[in-house]
């Protein structure tokens, strides 16, 4: 092979990676962040083949990898040693979509003041804002919380019932677009007093419009949304503002785990059931 050639071969990774480190450094942003926070983009992209990467190595999964972590770092029953194995792992292993402490937070106030005898979550992932929720709604409160992943649904199971919620809270693993249409006839469910969006983004309107037509909220029921912000689903933020269906208030946060990214959580007070009574389900 021609030297020079070869030279050129062998340089170019270290220059490739000298370059992205100077595109995250003027970007503001840590390689972790690049590495790890999948919004989209290319730092998507290598969050993905890194996630990949250590499966590959560890024969196991993020998730199983999460939920070893819990098991041994945390007490059967107890919620807040859970949630603070959690944080941990999170925060100095591995980023994952979890809701984390500080939205964890604000989640906890917007359930107290709601005070929801029957609550949807669309996107359970590992369980963190299930536990949340659980921990703050009504002692005769009940939670349906909805996730798409089968390896997530199977996890969040195990971590929930570790918190000590396994009883107040059903895990459905499908795809909110099936389920929505049929909480009435499966899950007993006439009307919701919450809904936490915190699923597929794109999906956050399409889901609200079919509660609303489905006549599952009432005068007073909250729409909650996480990640509405920066390149998350502004779309939604939007929408309960101009149907004029909803008393909104905007939360400032940052990204999950990961201090100085800005993002944001919307919540929205429905006050339109008159319009949408005698409505069904035609999307």
């Amino acid at each position: 092979m021609d030297r020079r050639l070869y030279g050129a071969l062998v340089a170019a990774p270290a220059v490739a990676v000298g370059l992205y480190a100077l595109y995250a450094y003027r970007s503001k942003k840590s390689l972790y962040f690049w590495f790890n926070v999948p919004y989209s983009g290319g730092r998507g992209t290598f969050r993905g083949l890194f996630v990949k990467a250590r499966n590959f190595i560890y024969r196991n999964t993020i998730q199983d990898r999460l939920w070893n972590y819990i098991e041994a770092r945390s007490e059967v029953g107890n919620a807040d040693s859970v949630l603070a194995a959690f944080d941990d792992y999170c925060y100095n292993y591995e980023w994952t979509w979890a809701i984390g402490d500080k939205k964890a937070a604000i989640l906890a106030k917007v359930v107290q003041e709601a005070k929801p005898k029957v609550t949807l979550e669309l996107g359970t992932f590992l369980g963190y804002s299930a536990i949340i929720i659980a921990q703050n709604m009504p002692s005769d409160g009940k939670l349906i919380t909805v996730e798409a992943n089968p390896k997530s649904a199977e996890i969040a199971k195990k971590i929930i019932s570790r918190a000590g919620f396994g009883d107040k809270v059903t895990i459905i693993n499908a795809f909110s677009y099936d389920v929505i249409p049929n909480l009435h006839h499966d899950y007993d469910v006439e009307t919701l007093d919450m809904v936490f969006l915190d699923h597929f983004m794109e999906g956050y309107v399409a889901d609200l419009k079919r509660l609303e037509k489905g006549g599952f909220l009432h005068n007073g029921s909250v729409a909650f949304a996480d990640n509405v912000d920066g390149e998350g689903s502004p779309g939604f933020s939007e929408y309960i503002r101009k149907s004029g269906h909803y008393e909104c208030q905007f939360y400032e946060a940052d990204v999950e785990y990961f201090a100085g990214v800005s993002d944001g959580m919307d919540r929205g007070i429905f006050k339109g059931a008159d319009m949408f009574s005698g409505e069904t389900l035609g999307l």
